[in-house]
């Protein structure tokens, strides 16, 4: 299952799989007893619901991946916020901060959770009878937690996780990526200067339909996009995550 999700990290979903996730994810409004019903479905069901969700708009990806890994405690609304609009990703997000997390919701990756005052949880059967304005003056807060299917995600999609196994899917261009990574952790580049770097590498040669094709260094990059390792900030430049991966390299000897 794990290996199914990895290569899912690579490649943009189908249009219908766009268009149910839509259907999921693009209603904003949202509340505890408006939710999917969970139970109707398989772990695997919700997973690839998840999956779908958080791949479905690369500008969103990694703000939905980090939003689901900080809420493994539960985190109030607010905080929630605060983390995403501290990402440098969330500059290029196509949504706000309250849309993130609910798509997550209603992608069974967080638990939506109502609190009253005294910071008790509040329950479907504690708001029946009551009219809309007593349910507002009921809860209190909103607070967001990952569940089983969003930390299973979270684990199995982990940055370092996501390129051992794009090194892996490629062991011949494992190296042009090594190189790349170390390109631009020295210092912010311009895609024109990545470009430089790969032009004429046989690495950008693949063979597809028997034909042989060569590959633009945009590949390389949005690859290393995907699996958490770059990202763009006035230059393609590495993320903390692309960062420690480099390290850990030079450790084992593997990079420079």
């Amino acid at each position: 299952m794990a290996e199914t999700i990895f290569k899912q990290m690579y490649e943009p979903p189908a249009p219908e799989e766009r268009d149910e996730e839509e259907a999921i994810c693009d209603d904003v409004s949202i509340d505890a007893a408006d939710l999917p019903a969970a139970a109707e479905l398989t772990f695997e069901e919700k997973l690839g619901a998840l999956n779908r969700c958080v791949m479905r708009h690369p500008l969103n990806r990694e703000i939905l991946y980090k939003a689901l890994a900080f809420c493994e405690q539960e985190r109030p609304l607010r905080e929630a916020e605060d983390f995403i609009a501290s990402l440098p990703q969330f500059a290029s997000a196509t949504q706000n901060q309250y849309y993130l997390l609910t798509s997550l919701v209603k992608a069974y990756g967080l638990d939506l959770v109502e609190r009253d005052e005294e910071g008790g949880i509040v329950t479907p059967e504690m708001k029946e009878g009551l009219t809309e304005d007593e349910v507002d003056d009921l809860v209190a807060e909103l607070s967001f937690k990952t569940t089983e299917v969003g930390r299973y995600f979270v684990e199995y999609n982990k940055p370092a996780a996501r390129l051992v196994d794009l090194l892996g899917l490629a062991p011949e261009r494992a190296d042009t990526y090594i190189e790349l990574l170390e390109y631009v952790g020295a210092e912010p580049r311009t895609y024109g200067q990545v470009e430089e770097l790969l032009a004429g590498r046989p690495a950008l040669e693949t063979v597809i339909d028997g034909r042989r094709e060569t590959m633009q260094p945009s590949v390389f990059v949005d690859k290393l996009e995907r699996a958490g390792a770059l990202i763009w900030n006035k230059g393609w430049t590495l993320t903390e995550e692309g960062r420690e991966f480099l390290e850990d390299l030079k450790v084992n000897g593997q990079a420079q």
